[in-house]
């Protein structure tokens, strides 16, 4: 029988490796809460501030609603994770994305934890690294939405059942099954139906493995052992607690509201949509492409890091590692539907296998002296050049974001990354490879910190929602009205306690035009057929997101206001 993978949930931990796990804890803490609350909401997360705000406004917890509206997009749990940190404040830019920021660090101590347990301390210090400096990762573990929610289940469920079945206790079967039951309730059952998927084909992989090396007279006995966590007696025990407990979490909603909704959405979004794909349908290539973008500053790194795997050496690690990362990219390919950001799962294994192959690189004599990662290190160093030289371009070219951040930071980052670049050219890794973290993490801290604030000058947005937030205030409900208005963050600015009217035509919008001082919300796409339908006189325009030094977007809000009369 082949090596036993170390069973990294349940070895001892030294005091060396807590104080890694407390270092990277921190500085992902420091990357992912620095300026949490300077960005102004955008793209889906108004959904979950406006839907958490309004659970906690009507106490219905269990029928989501936007401006009053059932909105059964995604299942509850995404969206109560919010409200503990908006007990007292109220719901936020920062506590609509806390959960996020928690998954995102842990899911950093969590990859160190797997790479520790894989291959030990430095390479599971070095994933994490790898991982905590990932623009994509980090970027989404900034970002009100389940989706870094369903990583940290997806690996928090490959690391409680890493290693062989033999005397592995109940916890960790158990364990499996709760986190598949809980999580299927922050994005559905993607986060369990991945983690399956991966887990089914390491089981496959393994038991082939061992029947090559010992041959076909225990097949049944060695298939028992790798699929015990479906096949033992304590793997069904847990597997029938984690089905009572989804039973019970899916048929709440239910029993609580009487509305089938919830159930309907598990269906509709996680079974039709991968077989018969609705939405989202791009071909099948199309992870190849996004995959470089969601590994970048590391992307050169990662293809040198693939090709060192063959390094390695055997064992069961390499293989469950391979098997893993093989297994949850055909998961999302062959689903029909297909996103940049589902590809996020993936980035984790990737940062082990990073974080492997540099520990190799840089500690091991029959690995080092390799072409690849010596090349990649190369190329990986230009980075922070070309990004300092863009931040003081930037001061420089663009008037409008001009900050004197830009012109003090781009000086060092080049800095440190011609000195990276020095290191590295003279063989010189270690150092060389430890001011590339260093100078990543700086460069993402500006980016979330100084760069947000610069970014924030073109949006208008929020300050758009206050003004008719203040425009509006004290004027009757039945004056004020929204027509084609999908925008949930501007639902959020505008802090109404109670719903907006939502006029569903042309028609109703010329009606609801024919009374005094009605103020109407819509977008600028929406002017022309209002005021070809209504009348050009019908409404003025009072207030618009469009500043005067940019283009109006089609998909701008304006405030209109029909005339007072005599």
């Amino acid at each position: 029988m082949g090596p036993t993978v170390n069973p990294a949930p349940g070895q001892r931990w030294t005091f060396a490796e807590y104080a890694v796990l407390a270092v990277l804890v921190a500085a992902a803490g420091v990357l992912f809460f620095s300026g949490l609350s300077w960005r102004s909401l955008w793209g889906s997360e108004g959904r979950w501030a406006v839907i958490a705000r309004e659970m906690m406004l009507s106490g219905d917890y269990f029928l989501p609603t936007i401006n009053g509206v059932v909105y059964f997009d995604k299942p509850l749990l995404s969206y109560w994770a919010i409200i503990p940190f908006s007990l007292f404040s109220g719901v936020t830019e920062m506590s609509a994305r806390l959960p996020g920021a928690l998954a995102g660090v842990g899911t950093v101590a969590l990859i160190f934890a797997i790479g520790r347990g894989l291959f030990g301390l430095t390479p599971g210090l070095y994933a994490g690294l790898v991982l905590l400096t990932t623009v994509m990762f980090g970027f989404w573990s900034r970002t009100a939405s389940a989706e870094v929610l369903n990583v940290l289940a997806i690996w928090s469920m490959l690391w409680v059942l890493q290693g062989r079945g033999a005397g592995r206790p109940f916890h960790r079967y158990l364990s499996f099954y709760l986190i598949a039951a809980v999580s299927s309730f922050c994005k559905g059952p993607l986060a369990p139906a991945v983690a399956v998927t991966a887990v089914i084909a390491v089981s496959c992989v393994e038991t082939i493995w061992d029947i090559r090396q010992d041959g076909f007279g225990r097949t049944r006995m060695k298939a028992a052992e790798h699929f015990d966590w479906i096949l033992s007696r304590k793997g069904i025990l847990g597997a029938v607690c984690g089905l009572a407990l989804f039973v019970l979490l899916l048929f709440l909603p239910v029993i609580m509201t009487g509305s089938w909704e919830a159930v309907e959405l598990m269906w509709r979004e996680n079974v039709v949509r991968f077989l018969e794909p609705f939405d989202h349908v791009e071909p099948f290539y199309i992870y190849f492409k996004h995959i470089p973008v969601f590994l970048i500053p590391w992307t050169f790194l990662a293809v040198g890091a693939l090709i060192h795997m063959r390094r390695w050496g055997g064992g069961p690690e390499r293989r469950w590692l391979a098997t893993v990362t093989v297994a949850i990219f055909l998961f999302f390919t062959l689903s029909g539907s297909r996103r940049s950001y589902y590809i996020l799962p993936l980035v984790p294994a990737f940062a082990l296998i990073i974080g492997r192959s540099l520990a190799g690189f840089l500690e091991r004599e029959r690995e080092k002296g390799s072409p690849a990662m010596k090349a990649s290190l190369v190329v990986t160093a230009f980075i922070p050049v070309i990004a300092g030289v863009a931040l003081v371009a930037g001061y420089f070219g663009f008037e409008a974001y001009r900050h004197l951040s830009e012109v003090i930071a781009g000086p060092v980052i080049v800095a440190a990354g011609v000195a990276a670049l020095f290191f590295i050219v003279r063989r010189m890794f270690v150092p060389g490879s430890a001011l590339l973290v260093l100078v990543f993490f700086g460069i993402l801290l500006w980016t979330f910190t100084a760069g947000t604030s610069i970014g924030e000058r073109g949006r208008g947005l929020k300050p758009f929602a206050r003004q008719v937030a203040s425009r509006i205030e004290g004027v009757s409900r039945g004056n004020v009205a929204m027509y084609g208005v999908g925008n949930s963050s501007f639902l959020f600015y505008l802090d109404r306690k109670s719903p907006l009217r939502a006029l569903s035509g042309l028609r109703e919008v010329c009606s609801f035009a024919g009374g005094s001082g009605r103020h109407l919300i819509t977008e600028e796409a929406f002017v022309g057929g209002i005021e070809s339908e209504c009348g050009a006189r019908t409404f003025e325009r009072a207030l618009s997101e469009s500043t005067g030094d940019r283009k109006r977007k089609r998909d701008d809000l304006v405030l209109l206001v029909s005339p007072k009369g005599p």
